[in-house]
């Protein structure tokens, strides 16, 4: 098959390709299905290297240098401009449809978006909407922008990559019905949210309607309450980025597959040279000279931003988190759940181990995913190295790093909790929002990698742990970077 058609696939469907055993699979045993260049050239330096020198350089084949690309070449069609990716295929990493939620983050059901407002006598009072609000513009700028593309002919046939699917926010149990009716009237009222309809616990009728699994089976005496936003999506993200390369390709601009960036400095005249590697018939390495560098390499960023040696990235570090799906195939289950349904996480818990029960379209196949469960890893990316975490540990970011971990040891107790948690045990978890779950309709698959943002507080100085992503660039504004890895979160901003 050739690259042009790997590319205009709607993604590569990962699920049926993967080796050996999907059930306690795990991401520190992951391998990659591309690897990255063996690069043996890499260190002998056999014939001169390479030196090319264009307009803009970005760096990793996500969604975001995606954006960032197409952007710039419509903008300023005649910019020479490469893409470097070390992987066989563009959107392998945290833009692979296996390695997000394909939310979009839209807020329309995400609990950790409205913060808790107490009485003082530690009742809930009310919620806040500002960060909702804001994230929900976001998307629907995101969702402005593909409409664009797809009328001018830049990107395929929406069904391809995203899907009309009902968003609910969930409340199970008291305390969590009276968050939901709350988070309900403090958004009712807003334009973004008008659509925003409340089921109530006393209407169990309606309950099953919007949300047949949810209700099959569970306790009548149960407390449920749900709010839905008709207009949600479903967004196959990786299948978003391949299309998105390929209009890249097609207005001029240059994909490099199994290229791996090794060094990034900047010299006296202000441009950047971006040393790359290849495991080729020639010496494998190129210098590549440009003005301007986007580095979108998901947890890698960071690593290149400290290899630019700009002041900016001081202080920064990541923490990286993994974890795994349990995914459902059965066609007649899924027929009966097409929606995501999220719901608050337990008293204390950080905001990423919010529970989600997902109706997703990856490749074209239709299925559910469920968790994630958390675990650990030295990775700052899927295909990445066991020493990540060490290459990236700095002296100026070693306080703040401290800092952070100490602040946040209910995270690292969720993700040992889940890391040690048996099939039986994550069977339970699925139950609490699927009462009839069949074990054998559930297998457990490696999730992406998400590095955490690591920072100072600039209010206090002290180390902070950040959910969310973050653009870091210098002072000239030649090298940004985006920190993080969510690609719902930022896929336009």
């Amino acid at each position: 098959m050739s690259l042009e058609s790997d590319l205009k696939a709607p993604a590569d469907d990962n699920f049926n390709k993967r080796d050996g055993p999907f059930r306690g699979s795990s991401m520190r045993v992951a391998k990659p299905t591309t690897p990255a260049p063996g690069c043996f050239s890499c260190f002998t330096m056999r014939a001169k290297p390479k030196e090319r020198e264009v307009d803009v350089i970005l760096i990793g084949a996500g969604v975001m240098s995606a954006t960032v690309g197409l952007m710039l070449k419509e903008l300023e069609p005649e910019w020479k401009m490469m893409m470097f990716e070390r992987l066989g295929a563009p959107g392998e990493e945290s833009s692979n449809g296996f390695n997000n939620a394909g939310t979009g983050h839209a807020g329309f059901m995400e609990p950790n978006y409205t913060k808790e407002v107490k009485n003082s006598d530690g009742s809930l009072k009310t919620v806040t909407t500002d960060k909702v609000e804001h994230v929900c513009e976001q998307f629907l700028s995101s969702r402005q922008y593909w409409e664009y593309l797809t009328r001018k002919g830049l990107l395929p046939s929406p069904d391809s990559w995203i899907h009309q699917t009902n968003h609910i926010a969930l409340g199970v149990g008291k305390d969590q019905v009276e968050f939901i009716k709350k988070r309900y009237e403090a958004m009712k009222d807003n334009p973004l949210f008008k659509s925003m309809e409340i089921c109530l616990p006393e209407e169990k009728a309606k309950a099953k309607e919007w949300a047949p699994l949810i209700m099959k089976g569970r306790d009548p005496s149960e407390p449920i309450c749900m709010t839905k936003v008709p207009h949600g999506t479903d967004v196959d993200y990786g299948a978003l980025t391949k299309a998105k390369i390929v209009a890249f390709q097609e207005l001029g601009g240059d994909l490099r597959l199994h290229t791996e960036v090794k060094d990034l400095k900047k010299g006296s005249d202000g441009k950047w040279t971006v040393t790359t590697c290849v495991n080729g018939a020639g010496s494998g390495w190129a210098y590549n000279k440009a003005k301007f560098v986007f580095v979108g390499a998901g947890g890698w960023a960071l690593l290149m931003l400290q290899k630019a040696g700009i002041p900016e990235v001081n202080g920064y570090m990541a923490l990286p988190v993994t974890g795994d799906w349990a995914v459902c195939q059965n066609p007649e289950v899924v027929a009966q759940h097409k929606v995501k349904v999220y719901a608050p996480g337990a008293p204390g818990a950080p905001p990423m181990s919010m529970p989600h029960l997902d109706y997703r379209t990856i490749g074209g196949k239709e299925m559910l995913l469920f968790g994630p469960f958390g675990s650990m890893t030295m990775k700052f990316l899927r295909y990445g190295s066991v020493l990540d975490a060490f290459k990236a540990l700095k002296p100026h970011n070693i306080l703040p790093t401290i800092g952070a971990l100490s602040k946040n040891l209910s995270l690292a107790v969720m993700l040992m909790t889940d890391v040690f948690k048996s099939g039986a045990g994550k069977l339970h978890d699925i139950r609490h929002y699927y009462p009839e779950a069949d074990p054998d309709d559930w297998v457990f698959i490696p999730a992406g990698v998400r590095a955490q943002i690591i920072k100072k507080d600039p209010k206090t100085g002290k180390g902070m742990l950040q959910f969310g992503t973050e653009v870091v660039s210098n002072k000239e504004g030649t090298i940004v970077g985006l920190l993080g890895a969510s690609p719902g979160r930022l896929s336009l901003q």
